[in-house]
């Protein structure tokens, strides 16, 4: 009952037999938090160099994002057969995974798989993975890729929009990916608006279906992209052609 004291006792030549495993945590500890502070450092040059490639090249940059478990990596993993791990729990993805994706009707685009997010993502967890949202921020599309089976769907929705606003990303354009359709009966579909601006993509990733459909939407804003850019448009005036404009719920 008294072995909380054991932790408090012993001064100069002597050691109670809780400071011992003290120190160690505390030894092991900052271990870990100079490898987590050398990793990050190592994933910021690494962003510095995926953002300077992006930046030479006229190629659509589209950025994974959702709610943690939604099913981002193994999406992404369907698309780009990147193999980056697809784990059912919090943050299985830290730091930012990017590959070019071939499109047979509009060339390559750049896809980038991000951290999931949560309700109320701290601040600090926020400031750890700034190299990792960077890359959402900078994206010229979003795929906002959702659990549709799940019965609290809509508010992870909005936590996501939430986050994205915290991190200056609530103004890229969003084309919303309803995963996981294989739990819900639904069949694989493309809905858009009445003047025909895509808005959301049914799709498995972990079947494959409706993948096709995913990549013929990601062609076709990449198509608008590129033909903004012949004609001297903007890169905003690019983000604002009328299949790329999408409300953070989906809507038009």
């Amino acid at each position: 009952g008294w072995t909380h004291l054991e932790r408090q006792k012993g001064g100069i030549g002597l050691r109670g037999p809780g400071e011992t495993q003290l120190e160690t945590d505390r030894r092991l500890l900052g271990i870990r938090v100079r490898l987590l502070k050398e990793r990050l450092v190592k994933l910021e040059r690494q962003r510095g160099v995926q953002r300077q490639a992006r930046g030479r090249g006229e190629l659509l940059n589209v950025s994974l994002v959702g709610y943690t478990n939604a099913g981002k990596s193994t999406l992404f993993n369907a698309l780009t057969h990147a193999g980056v791990l697809a784990a059912d729990q919090l943050f299985a993805t830290l730091d930012t995974t990017t590959r070019k994706l071939w499109l047979a009707e509009a060339g390559h685009i750049v896809l980038s798989d991000t951290v999931g997010f949560i309700r109320e993502l701290p601040h600090s967890l926020v400031a750890a993975f700034h190299a990792t949202l960077e890359a959402t921020a900078e994206a010229d599309l979003l795929l906002h890729v959702v659990d549709s089976a799940s019965p609290a769907r809509d508010d992870q929705i909005a936590d996501v929009n939430k986050v994205l606003l915290e991190i200056g990303a609530a103004e890229v354009p969003q084309l919303m990916v309803l995963n996981k359709l294989d739990l819900t009966g639904l069949p694989p579909a493309v809905e858009r608006d009445e003047y025909g601006t895509l808005l959301r993509v049914r799709v498995s990733a972990s079947f494959g279906d409706g993948l096709s459909l995913l990549r013929d939407a990601l062609a076709e804003i990449a198509l608008a992209k590129s033909r903004n850019l012949r004609q001297g448009a903007s890169g905003n005036a690019a983000k604002q052609d009328g299949n790329m404009v999408f409300d953070s719920d989906g809507s038009a």
